[in-house]
């Protein structure tokens, strides 16, 4: 374990000698859960794991993406109903989730034969799943999604601080995301965390006016994802490619925001030859698919009951 993450490996006991899980902090779990199927099987996505193929990526498809998900998918609950119980300032409750975190990415790590399909998602889900289950303890009805983010950005203060701008260098374990902090100052999913998952929030409006408007949940799913790839610093990319293919990735998909006849049959052949585009280059938005899940999270985490999406 690294120096510069905290973890509360008190929680991690509680987790394995057994604990009660609340009908809500269950409730909370199955709606994250269903955030990371909805966004595992949403095609045509560029570059992407989907329902077609499997994107630029040599060692996963969609079958490994569902095994990765039910073995994670229990763990959200569980990030709820610590949260349900915690006392103290919020901040505090991250190390338990970090340590809960840990299992986490060994039963997914288990189940893919070593393949990393949702590192990244295990972080975003359980904040969103602790920021949740923390207000359904301690506030009436459904919750708003500024509430689940305020939450959030109170539990991850200051992390940018004491897990990236406080790194040493000659760490033996250093993330692909943390390289490209050292090189070009870009905070990736923990500076996302920090700010209240901001690119996250404005998908989740993408995908509710798309709703609202009667678009398909997927059709708003594939223009949430493009409108987060013509905005978010994607460390998958940098880190493959470097900023010249940002660059360019940031066109690309611009073009397809701002299309006129957006949603239609044609726009959605376009969307596959950028597809097609990006295997060709190698191209994985995957910070970008990560905030999609979230953004699906805040969607199911905040619709009223009994609503069909």
């Amino acid at each position: 374990m690294s120096d510069r993450i905290a973890y509360d490996n008190t929680a991690r006991t509680k987790y394995m000698k057994g604990m009660i899980i609340q009908p809500i902090a269950f409730k909370i779990g199955s709606q994250i859960t269903k955030a990371i199927l909805l966004e595992a099987i949403c095609t045509p996505k560029p570059g992407l794991v989907d329902r077609n193929n499997p994107g630029s990526h040599k060692d996963m498809d969609i079958s490994t993406y569902m095994i990765s998900s039910a073995a994670i998918s229990h763990f959200m609950a569980v990030a709820a109903q610590f949260a349900i119980e915690h006392r103290g300032e919020l901040i505090d409750l991250l190390p338990k989730l970090r340590s809960i975190g840990l299992s986490a990415e060994e039963e997914m790590f288990l189940a893919t034969n070593k393949v990393n399909t949702q590192k990244g998602l295990i972080f975003s889900g359980m904040l969103i799943a602790a920021a949740a289950g923390y207000l359904s303890a301690r506030e009436t009805g459904t919750p708003k999604v500024i509430r689940i983010l305020a939450i959030v950005q109170e539990m991850t203060k200051g992390i940018v601080q004491r897990e990236l701008i406080q790194m040493d260098k000659n760490e033996k374990k250093i993330s692909a995301g943390e390289w490209i902090f050292l090189d070009q100052g870009i905070t990736g999913v923990r500076g996302e965390a920090e700010h209240g998952f901001p690119n996250a929030d404005t998908a989740y409006q993408v995908i509710q006016k798309a709703i609202d408007s009667k678009i398909p949940i997927e059709k708003g799913m594939i223009m949430a994802l493009l409108f987060l790839m013509t905005r978010v610093d994607d460390t998958n990319i940098l880190a493959r490619h470097g900023s010249e293919s940002l660059t360019w990735v940031r066109s690309e998909a611009n073009k397809l925001v701002l299309s006129e006849d957006a949603y239609s049959d044609s726009w959605m052949e376009r969307v596959k030859d950028l597809d097609l585009k990006f295997i060709e280059q190698n191209i994985s938005p995957g910070g970008c698919a990560d905030l999609l899940a979230v953004a699906l999270m805040l969607y199911f985490l905040t619709i009223e009951e009994g609503t069909r999406y």
